[in-house]
């Protein structure tokens, strides 16, 4: 197999095997909405302890002093929704985004396994994980 053709399994596998956040991991809590503009949403380091969510021109879209509650409006954006469901309970967002990226977790481990087994050089795994998460549009902070 070359790494063409690994990347392009991985990308399948995950196409069809990927949960949609946050929808797969809400159970029915009680949530506010926010309404995003669909552009692609940056999140640039905190500033006084604030976690800013901007867009492309650097507008701010979202300010936040929960960590979680940033991340959360980040990897919801993969799909650019107009409206988003964020729960009340902050324990929940911490919950539902520490689940999540267990999920992707399990994809990157995973796919280090089987880089390991097929390729000689396991150091090339970073930049081919980066590869395959990117043509997803998909972000693991």
């Amino acid at each position: 197999m070359t790494e063409k053709e690994f990347i392009s399994k991985w990308i399948d596998k995950i196409r069809v095997e990927l949960k949609k956040f946050p929808g797969d991991f809400l159970k029915g809590e009680e949530c506010t909405t926010l309404n995003l503009p669909p552009k692609l949403l940056i999140f640039p380091p905190p500033l006084f302890n604030t976690y800013q969510v901007i867009d492309e021109s650097g507008e701010t879209v979202f300010s936040t002093d929960e960590h979680f509650k940033a991340k959360y409006v980040i990897y919801a954006n993969r799909t650019r929704p107009k409206e988003l469901q964020i729960p009340v309970n902050d324990l929940r967002i911490y919950e539902i985004v520490r689940d999540y990226e267990k999920h992707l977790d399990t994809f990157l481990k995973e796919m280090e396994l089987e880089f390991k087994k097929l390729f000689a050089n396991p150091k090339g795994f970073k930049r081919i994980s980066l590869q395959i998460f990117n043509s997803l549009d998909l972000i693991r902070h």
